[in-house]
């Protein structure tokens, strides 16, 4: 069941990928905004039980109105010999403020957190070792677990499309019984795409050309 939900969740943030409204952006006013598509590369760290692990992703967001968005992220965690982790999610993102060149905002969404182990049982979190049957002292699994996630930052606009984006979030994963926090913090780089006017083609008129 559980590897049944995460592949739904992968499906789910591919068909965001592909079905993304055509790339447009937005511009520096509200009065001629318009609908737009940013893509955005992470890299930070993650702080789960204590311990600090790097953390990188990427993801690609809508803009619907000036101020609110949807976004669709991949993050990668770990990736050590003993633990590695994946999450995949889709949420809202709301700007505080519209003004540039500094935007903050929060966030909120939900989608499935990935978890492997390869390591001794003294080394698996206490929220993954309840839930393994005792025996051997080498652990070797994967758990899915549902995740709810919630954020914070700014988007501080270098140039008309570039922006940078310092943030905060909490990824709440959950069983029937537990919930573990896992923060994650790091810097976005991302570009804002704009669709430009086509200029008319010119046409002649009497040996000169018309606009």
């Amino acid at each position: 069941m559980r590897n049944h939900r995460l592949d739904c969740a992968c499906i789910a943030l591919a068909a965001m990928l592909v079905v993304v409204p055509p790339v447009r952006g937005q511009t520096a006013g509200e009065n001629d905004w318009r609908q737009g598509t940013t893509l955005a590369g992470f890299i930070g760290a993650a702080s789960p039980s204590g311990s600090t692990d790097a953390a990188w992703g990427a993801s690609i967001g809508w803009e619907v109105t000036p101020r609110f968005g949807i976004d669709a992220r991949g993050t990668w965690l770990g990736a050590n010999q003993d633990a590695s982790a994946f999450a995949a999610a889709i949420g809202a993102h709301l700007a505080l403020d519209s003004e540039r060149p500094m935007v903050p905002f929060v966030s909120a969404g939900a989608g499935l957190y990935r978890a492997m182990f390869e390591a001794p049982l003294s080394r698996v979190p206490a929220f993954y070792r309840r839930r393994i049957v005792a025996g051997s002292d080498l652990v070797s699994r994967t758990f899915d677990d549902f995740a709810v996630v919630f954020g914070g930052g700014a988007e501080v606009f270098l140039s008309r499309h570039v922006a940078l984006r310092p943030e905060l979030t909490v990824l709440l994963v959950t069983t029937r019984s537990d919930v573990r926090a896992v923060p994650v913090y790091g810097i976005h780089l991302g570009y804002h795409f704009e669709e430009h006017p086509i200029t008319p083609a010119p046409t002649w008129s009497g040996g000169r050309t018309v606009r």
